[in-house]
């Protein structure tokens, strides 16, 4: 039997059906009272008078006073009213018992807090139906509020557990956040801004451009399955092995320093990562490293959003997309080559922008509207355009908000 079972009141079926205190001035009622009680396994404790029932209830624990109105010096009133400022109701049932020509008095007792009452002279078998009714009621009452109790205290442990794990989460993000880079790299004849915006506290999108030898860049940015705890863990190792200042690191050969070839790179972490039962996880990527002398970018599109090359002509970029990483063993990846002309930008972009939802009929945002977007905003400064691009995002999810991590690259040659 469980904790809760053994602090619920007995029923009525058990030995044992409550503590009943019968106040009254007349000794022959009292005892009369008390004995047919007892005979029905209440136990029956007796007051003489209004100031005894007082004290007697004050010092112990009752379910039910049956209180005789009519008594000297302390009347029932009285009692009920210094009762009802301590008990209420259903604490403390009440029934009052006064003479049947005494209408007035049954009316000011209900309106006083009694429960119900019984007429002089007692019928005992009306009697005991109202205290066996009013016991039932309190039992009921009782057992509501120890659940009750019971559920508070639930409750209260839900919200520690809740409070910690969202104090965790928020170190987590915090931590998560630090390793991202906080501002672009500064490259003569390059703009370059980043849009990152997670939909939960972690997030499973991540970014990166990094200054390599002899005037390259190391750039790329990824997208986790899913989004949370398990993507956010994924997505800081990734971060990690594609620092080129961590140790360790996949981007640069461990021997030479020389910068390994997109295609390398991702087949090592292609392997590294084979999706699994437990995890059920792979990401999806652009990595590259682009030519600040030539305005190269030379990259692999492992199943990312296909990237926007923005100018006078604005449109998605013809080129050839592998599948995700993780999903498929011993992969080779295809590099692809892109040449920024002056004034030209490319943009990567993860899912969740063209997948946004829109609030009111659930239409997606689309890749049509982003390169309108990108169009419009085509001689708008880069971090300008960036932070345009994420108010035009939320507005289009609306009160919902975004339902996924939403992040975004741009690179932009300048004029």
């Amino acid at each position: 039997m469980s904790s809760l079972e053994n602090d619920l009141p007995m029923c009525e079926a058990n030995e044992y059906r409550g503590r009943i205190l019968v106040v009254d001035d007349n000794e022959m009622n009292r005892d009369m009272l008390s004995r047919r009680l007892q005979r029905k396994k209440y136990e029956v404790n007796t007051a003489v008078g209004g100031r005894e029932a007082i004290d007697a209830i004050a010092a112990n624990e009752y379910d039910l006073v049956l209180l005789d109105i009519m008594m000297p010096e302390v009347d029932g009133f009285h009692v009920l009213e210094t009762v009802r400022r301590t008990y209420d109701a259903s604490e403390l049932p009440i029934i009052m018992a006064t003479a049947k020509t005494e209408s007035d008095d049954i009316v000011k007792a209900l309106k006083m807090g009694a429960n119900d009452y019984v007429t002089k002279p007692i019928d005992f078998q009306v009697a005991l139906a109202r205290v066996n009714t009013q016991m039932q009621l309190k039992d009921s009452m009782d057992r509501v509020r120890i659940l009750e109790k019971s559920l508070a205290l639930r409750n209260a442990e839900l919200q520690t557990a809740n409070d910690y794990m969202t104090q965790s989460l928020e170190s987590a993000a915090s931590f998560q956040l630090s390793l991202l880079q906080e501002t672009p790299p500064s490259v003569t004849g390059l703009n370059i801004g980043w849009l990152y915006c997670p939909c939960d506290q972690l997030a499973g999108d991540s970014y990166g451009v990094y200054p390599l030898q002899e005037d390259f860049l190391l750039v790329y940015q990824l997208d986790v399955t899913g989004h949370g705890v398990k993507a956010a863990l994924l997505a800081v190792t990734l971060l990690h092995l594609l620092n080129p200042e961590n140790p360790g690191n996949v981007v640069l050969n461990s021997g030479t320093d020389a910068v390994v070839s997109p295609a390398q790179v991702v087949a090592e972490l292609n392997d590294r990562f084979q999706i699994n039962e437990e995890s059920n996880q792979f990401f999806t990527m652009v990595y590259g490293v682009y030519d600040c002398k030539k305005h190269v970018f030379t990259y692999v599109n492992a199943a990312h959003s296909t990237p926007i090359l923005t100018g006078t002509d604005t449109s998605l970029v013809e080129e050839e997309s592998d599948l995700p990483v993780g999903v498929m063993p011993q992969m080779e990846f295809t590099e692809n080559c892109l040449e920024l002309l002056e004034g030209q930008a490319i943009i990567v972009y993860s899912d969740g922008i063209i997948e946004a939802i829109r609030e009111e009929d659930g239409e997606l945002y689309s890749e049509e509207r982003l390169i309108k977007f990108l169009q419009c905003e085509s001689s708008t400064e880069v971090s300008e355009l960036l932070r345009l691009l994420e108010l035009e995002v939320r507005d289009w999810c609306g009160s919902t908000g975004i339902q996924d991590d939403v992040s975004a690259l741009l690179i932009q040659r300048q004029s």
